[in-house]
């Protein structure tokens, strides 16, 4: 099973909870490393297990992004979208506040609402990573539709939130 590791561009916050897991996970032998390839972004994390890489053009990681079976991702909307566009089974996790790997928490809730329509796997920590990749074989994501109207919800009302409490005002990464 090919699979790619991705966190985004963010370049303030650091995402190593993650690698570290996916470490564990090639250490266990319940992922092979040499089928695990990282974007580890601006966390210059370098593992022992898998091929790690900075950042690719957009068409280098979409090509990536189709190579893969599955992707373990942050919850960027952009990134869990590509994927799910190209018919690929997702486990999110999270980047999370209180481990200083994002400003808030709204990764949770992009999460909890890609899974609740049934089109990821989420995990919040190693156990629950582990738990996801048994769960593969019978995972069935339910098909991506453009537009949908409950994710669509979600992203207008967290913007609109951050617009509202005086955040939105902070530099965004694109």
């Amino acid at each position: 099973m090919r699979v790619l590791v991705t966190v985004g561009s963010m370049a303030e916050k650091k995402f190593t909870r993650l690698f570290q897991a996916v470490d564990e996970l090639c250490r266990q032998g319940v992922l092979q490393g040499e089928m695990v390839t990282a974007q580890v972004g601006f966390d210059g994390y370098r593992s022992r297990y898998y091929q790690c890489f900075d950042m690719v053009s957009r068409e280098a990681f979409e090509e990536m992004i189709r190579r893969s079976d599955l992707i373990i991702t942050h919850a960027g909307t952009g990134t869990v979208i590509t994927c799910l566009k190209n018919r690929k089974k997702v486990i999110v996790f999270p980047r999370m506040a209180q481990y200083d790997e994002h400003y808030d928490d709204h990764q949770l809730e992009l999460a909890e609402l890609f899974s609740r329509e049934n089109h990821v796997l989420t995990a919040l920590d190693l156990p629950q990573l582990l738990q996801c990749i048994s769960q593969l074989d019978d995972f069935h994501p339910a098909p991506f539709l453009p537009g949908e109207s409950a994710i669509s919800r979600l992203v207008i009302d967290f913007i609109e939130r951050e617009r509202e409490s005086g955040k939105g005002r902070r530099k965004w990464r694109r």
